[in-house]
């Protein structure tokens, strides 16, 4: 049993998609999202919280796993090529997530929204999770039947599209310059957030990890008419439509929180809210360097926020650095499980730091790499690559949040111990398995392409 609770906490972990560390209300957003601040002000505001990758695939898998994604080859989004034939892109199925652990610890499991770790079917959420609803791809159409065959969206084994090509309906009378005329109430956020609250209602008596990685604010930037209505006069129409997205988000956070309410969970739950990465392009990050892509800290800092009722004092703020890898070793710990050392697990459970009672740091140092980015951060400082490592700038982030000041020169034996630093842990990594560089050698063929499991005839294992 968890030392912390005296039954097993439940965990609702919401992730955003590409949302700007300014994009939420309680850091200073043009948009109200009053559901995403009351998780910060009911629990502890996170703010040096980092993922592991400015993009969505190989941030997703370092969470789901605890472990630096680069360490079983996870480098870049799947794409179509390899390092050999043989190379099966995603989380591999002997490599446990966050799922298959809590399972082994009586927890019934939920996701609903985005995954994008890989398509064999052995690796779809249907087969590492209890309860699935959602898509597997980079991105989907806020409408699923707009997607492409390859692309449905799932309801467990069985595809949920009914695709407006099957039905002869242009998309051009469904959507006009991102906004939504008709069929608003299949609204893919709106789903989420109705199956993510039925999952929690359906499973109140009995521990369970209720995952919700919605797509938005990820593009297609699209967004109903009803919604969007609210945000017209803003003369940027992709931000309005963005802002309209984002109220739709947080409006169907606010179902899963009203879900926990309404079945007395509140208590007995441990919720976390962040995004993937930082913001795309129509998408504040401010005071942050950077976007999406980038190795600023407006690519890698993220809104992030914890809440514990009655075990985590509400209103609090923790400014030591933490990262998404914290996540796993914390719910197993919580659920009164133990992290074993053959998990190879890089995070660290983060709950004696952020109640107060460990007032050391949780890390030493923070490491990044994707592509010929680099970046490490010890302590206050940051050193950061974009040339692969031929030259590195030294920020304090400390006092120097916007990475505006580089120290370089000022501190050059701190940044050559830093920099060898991540050698060293870069030396340990599995080499890239697959991505979108031609240098990595094979290309396959089929990338792209429906799957068997596409076929709505065809019986999943």
């Amino acid at each position: 049993m968890s030392t912390y609770a005296a039954r097993q906490p439940n965990f609702v972990l919401i992730m955003a998609d590409d949302l700007g560390y300014s994009d939420v209300g309680y850091q200073g957003s043009d948009v109200p999202t009053p559901n995403i601040d009351s998780i910060a002000a009911g629990g502890v505001r996170i703010t040096d919280g980092y993922v592991t990758c400015p993009v969505c695939a190989p941030s997703r898998a370092g969470m789901l796993t605890g472990r630096y994604q680069q360490s079983f080859g996870f480098w870049d989004n799947t794409g179509p090529y390899r390092l050999n034939k043989d190379v099966e892109p995603g989380v591999p199925t002997d490599l446990a997530i966050i799922s298959e652990r809590l399972k082994e610890l009586g927890y019934t499991t939920g996701l609903f929204g985005k995954t994008h770790d890989g398509t064999a079917e052995a690796m779809m959420p249907f087969n590492r999770w209890d309860d699935y609803y959602g898509f597997n791809n980079g991105a989907s159409n806020f409408l699923g039947d707009m997607n492409r065959k390859h692309n449905p969206i799932f309801r467990n084994k069985t595809i949920d599209s009914n695709f407006y090509e099957d039905r002869g309906i242009n998309k051009n009378t469904v959507i006009k310059k991102g906004v939504i005329q008709r069929d608003s109430e299949n609204y893919l956020t709106d789903q989420l957030g109705d199956h993510a609250a039925r999952f929690i209602s359906e499973n109140k008596d009995r521990p369970f990890l209720c995952y919700v990685p919605f797509n938005a604010i990820h593009g297609p930037f699209q967004a109903t008419k009803e919604t969007f209505a609210k945000y017209a006069d803003q003369p940027d129409h992709k931000r309005a439509l963005v802002m309209a997205m984002l109220d739709s988000m947080d409006a169907n956070i606010g179902k899963v929180l009203k879900a926990l309410k309404d079945n007395q969970l509140m208590h007995d739950t441990i919720i976390i809210f962040l995004s993937d990465n930082g913001g795309h392009e129509a998408s504040p990050n401010d005071p942050l360097r950077g976007k999406k892509g980038t190795f600023w800290e407006g690519g890698l800092r993220v809104p992030f926020c914890i809440q514990w009722e009655g075990k985590l004092a509400p209103g609090s703020i923790y400014t030591k650095p933490i990262i998404s890898l914290d996540i796993m070793p914390t719910m197993i710990e919580a659920a009164g499980g133990t992290v074993k050392a053959d998990w190879k697990l890089d995070g660290v459970n983060i709950l004696p730091y952020i109640s107060g009672r460990n007032l050391e740091a949780p890390h030493e140092v923070l490491y990044w790499v994707w592509g010929p980015r680099k970046a490490i951060r010890m302590g206050d400082y940051k050193a950061v690559s974009m040339n692969n490592g031929k030259n590195f700038e030294l920020y304090n982030l400390a006092q120097d949040i916007s990475e505006s000041t580089d120290l370089s020169r000022q501190h050059p034996e701190k940044l050559e111990n830093m920099t060898q630093q991540h050698a060293k842990w870069e030396s340990t990594l599995m080499p890239q398995q697959w991505g979108w560089n031609s240098k990595l050698g094979t290309k396959d063929p089929n990338f792209g392409k429906p799957e068997p499991y596409h076929d709505p005839k065809y019986r999943i294992k």
